[in-house]
This record gives C-alpha cells, structure tokens and sequence, in this order.
C-alpha cells in the first residue's frame, strides 16, 4: 500500500508537469513520491523491516529500485539545462548516501554481513568449552540442524531472545534441532546467570571464533546451519517468533529456503 501510494503520487505529479499551471505542484508530487520509494527501499536494505523484510527477501525493494531507475532514466532524457538535469540526481544520490551512513552509525545497525545474502556457505568450524569445562567442536552436530546464538549476559535482547530459542530447542530437539548459545564472557560471569537462568540447549563459552561470525560486534547474533553444513540463515537481533518457527520447520523438514 505504501508503495502504491508513492508510485500514485508520481504518476499523479507526472501529469501535472504537462500543464503550465500544475507544474510546480506536479514536481512536488513526484519528489514526494519518489522520496518515499528511496525511503522504503533503503529501509529494506538496512533491514529496517525485521529479517522477512531484508532486501534479498523482500520483492517490494525490486520494484522500488527499479521505480528508482526508471525515474532517473526518464529525467536524464527531459529537455533541461544539463547541470539541472544531472545536478539533481547528484545531489539525491548524495543525499541517500548521506541517509545510509547516518543509519551505520547510529548505534542499532547490525554487522554489514548480517544485511548480506548467506549463499549457503559452509560454516566455519569453531571450539567451545562446554558447561563441563570440556573443548567441544561446531562440527560434532552435523546432521543436526544448528542454530548458533552469540549472547551476552548484560544484553538485555539477549536475554529476552533465550526463553524463545530454549522452547524451540524443547519442542523440536527430537526432530534435529541443537540451539548453541556461545558467550564471549568468563566463566565468572556466566556461571551465576547461568545458575539462576535454565535454557534448554548447549550452553558455550568461546575465547574467540573464526571472523565470519562476527562474535563479540553485536549482540545477540544468530545463523542457522543446516544438517550438512551450510549457513542458511543468518540475524541480528530478536527475530519474530513466526519468522523463526517458518525457517526451522524448513531447515527441519524440507531442507533450506
């Protein structure tokens, strides 16, 4: 709806821009309409939207970028003074690149790799100590499927993720499932939460893992690893609980998606 809504006003201002009278108002409406289609689609790309709104997932960032390219395409052949005809776009793609690092740094913005495509990659290996003070391996769980959470104890996302990712472990673990919850942090520290906070799955503690993972930059992190290997999903941040339940049933029962 909102995407019809700005293209309505595009078209709507398009028109307008044939009569001498209108034509102001016809350029506000296009710019209005064509602001609102870079706003969506930069909110995609950032994944503004939740992780089943990221721009590879979300068909609606396809039809705003090419609403894009068509817009610029149809301004480049208008009879204008160059430098307005090429100053403008300039000027707007300056100001979306402007938009898009103001997103990087205002301190929610998840690791760039999170916004990215996983292509199915393999999964680094990594070592863990376990509760038991044991060196365990990522590896050992294959032919499981394997959600990797990277938490912390003072992450207050982190926290309120577990109660979620522990019932999926309980309700699925006879079909596959094995939740790794892995912390950076000492075992002075995790011992008490741990002690006062039960969650069904394999409790970790890591001294560090492979860059892919980008353990420690962000918290809470999380990938899905399917029974042979490959990352097919990977987020930042508390994900729905109906976005999380529609990939595990995939990675559980149909392979990934």
């Amino acid at each position: 709806m909102f995407l019809a809504g700005a293209c309505a006003a595009g078209v709507l201002g398009a028109a307008m821009l044939r009569h001498p009278r209108t034509r102001v108002v016809g350029g506000i409406a296009i710019g209005s309409g064509l602001a609102a289609v870079a706003w969506l689609a930069l909110a995609e790309f950032t994944g503004r939207f939740g992780q089943d709104q990221l721009w590879f997932r979300a068909p609606t960032f396809y039809v705003a970028a090419l609403i894009l390219l068509g817009a610029l395409s149809w301004w480049l052949t208008r009879p204008a003074p160059v430098a307005w005809r090429f100053g403008l776009p300039a000027t707007l793609l300056a100001l979306l690149v402007v938009a898009g690092v103001l997103t990087r740094l205002d301190g929610r913005s998840a690791p760039l790799a999170m916004l990215m495509p996983t292509f199915e990659q393999p999964a680094p290996d990594l070592s863990f100590f376990d509760a038991g003070g044991r060196v365990r391996h990522l590896s050992e769980f294959r032919g499981k499927v394997v959600l990797v959470n990277f938490w912390a104890t003072w992450c207050a996302p982190c926290r309120r993720e577990m109660p979620m990712l522990s019932r999926l472990q309980r309700e699925h673990g006879d079909d596959g499932l094995v939740v790794l919850y892995l912390s950076l942090e000492e075992p002075a520290v995790l011992a008490p939460f741990l002690a006062a906070n039960h969650f069904d799955g394999v409790q970790g503690r890591i001294e560090g893992a492979p860059g892919f993972y980008d353990a420690g930059k962000f918290y809470p992190l999380s990938y899905l690893i399917t029974r042979d290997g490959r990352v097919t999903r990977r987020w930042s941040g508390r994900p729905k609980e109906d976005w999380l339940r529609a990939e595990l049933t995939r990675a559980l029962h149909g392979g990934s998606a």
